[in-house]
Order: C-alpha cells, then structure tokens, then sequence
C-alpha cells in the first residue's frame, strides 16, 4: 500500500479544490500568513471554501507566521476560523479533508495521502487531531 503519491505541480491547486469538493464535514488547513497575502491563493478556492460553509462544513485554518498578521488575515477572510499555529518555523503545508484524507509539503514537493496514520500525524503535528 502507497501511503502518499506525489501530485505534480501544475494539478496543485487543482488537486486541493477536488478535495475541498469532496467535504463532508470537516476542512483543516495550514497556511503561511506572508505567503497569502503575498501570494494568495485562487479565488475560486477561496469561493469554494465559502460555498461549503454554507454547506455547514466546519473550516478551520492554522495559520503560522508573525502574529502581527493575524488581524490583516482575519480581516481578508472573515467567514474563515482562524488559529494561530505559531512562528513559520513550525509550519507544515496541508490541507486534511475529513480528518481522512489530502495533501501536504515536503521538501518542496506536494503529495496526496488517504493513509490514516499519516493523516493522523499530520493533524496531531498541528495539534488539529482530537
């Protein structure tokens, strides 16, 4: 059994909005605060992610980076729970659909992951798994 595939570059972002469709109850992510608003993501993941809230998904997003930036990040997405994570040497990029299944970083790479223990230590490293 694989417990994790590579996703290549280019289907990222396509790859996060098919797991973002699939919720059913729950969305924890991460996020790099310097990075989104530097950088944000799409606003169609952006749409997404407000449409499944008012599917009644629970959406939380652990945010890392100076905490500074916490009001500036609330304030670009308001309908968003926010949790501060920490300083970004403690940020490990994912997005966990379900508490079952989606994608993290590692060594600048992006890979996909239904292997309940991985998820699980994924969660757990953010202190999201309870």
């Amino acid at each position: 059994m694989k417990f994790c595939e590579e996703v290549p570059k280019e289907k990222i972002i396509e790859t996060a909005l098919n797991l973002i469709n699939k919720s059913k109850k729950s969305i924890n992510m991460t996020m790099d605060m310097s990075d989104e608003i530097n950088s944000p993501l799409p606003k169609q993941y952006h749409k997404q992610l407000r449409f499944n809230l008012k599917r009644g998904i629970k959406i939380n997003r652990y945010v890392y980076g100076s905490k500074k930036l916490i009001k500036k990040i609330k304030n670009l997405y308001p309908e968003i729970k926010i949790h501060f994570g920490g300083k970004i040497i403690l940020y490990q990029r994912m997005l966990i659909i379900d508490k079952r299944l989606g994608i993290f970083s590692l060594n600048n790479k992006v890979f996909f992951t239904n292997f309940e223990p991985l998820v699980k230590s994924l969660l757990k490293y953010a202190k999201i798994y309870k």
